[in-house]
């Protein structure tokens, strides 16, 4: 998967993405042994408005306009592209519209344009983020270095200045049942100051 472009934004493809930084240094694929999530957190300050605690054992990758972390194992590169396996992914993107539900539409269209494999798991579900009226929705998708099922889980609000605030959770389908308790702890310690 490669980065999308959209209305004056970039979106993160869910599953590979550029982060700042050497490519070279990253590993030649994913390893197939990836940490599991540590039970301490360590607090960070992103992107401008986002405080977030992730597990002290995962590795923060920013990108312009976003950020990822994850567990060492769970990223490296394939055909020139970062690829994540395991991690959560923050960032924000400019839509065409102030509405949330047509604002994340837009965000899940330009995904599944970019990534053929990505089929919704389930609907849009009501959520909060940072005491915010959110959307979710989870999507079946096949990893494109390792070449498995994996679960991407979107969940999104709307900044006062209109742009689409998002984080993007991704595992295995196999290791799904046990990173779901982090992603959801992740998500509970999300705070926006905008």
């Amino acid at each position: 998967m490669a980065e999308i472009q959209q209305s004056g934004g970039r979106y993160p493809d869910v599953g590979n993405q550029y982060p700042s930084g050497d490519r070279t240094n990253y590993p030649a694929t994913p390893s197939a042994r990836v940490a599991y999530p540590s039970s301490r957190y360590r607090n960070y300050s992103e992107l401008g408005v986002l405080r977030v605690s992730v597990p002290d054992n995962w590795r923060e990758l920013s990108e312009q306009g976003s950020v990822w972390f994850a567990p060492e194992g769970a990223y490296g590169s394939f055909n020139g592209q970062a690829v994540f396996t395991h991690g959560v992914s923050f960032g924000t993107a400019q839509t065409s519209s102030r509405n949330l539900q047509q604002g994340t539409g837009e965000l899940v269209n330009s995904l599944q344009q970019s990534n053929g494999n990505l089929r919704p798991r389930s609907g849009y579900q009501r959520a909060d983020i940072g005491g915010r009226n959110a959307l979710s929705i989870a999507f079946s998708n096949i990893n494109e270095a390792t070449g498995r099922p994996e679960v991407i889980a979107l969940v999104t609000t709307q900044l006062r200045s209109g742009e689409l605030f998002f984080m993007i959770a991704v595992s295995p389908e196999s290791d799904y049942g046990t990173y779901q308790n982090t992603f959801s702890t992740i998500l509970r310690s999300v705070q926006l100051n905008d």
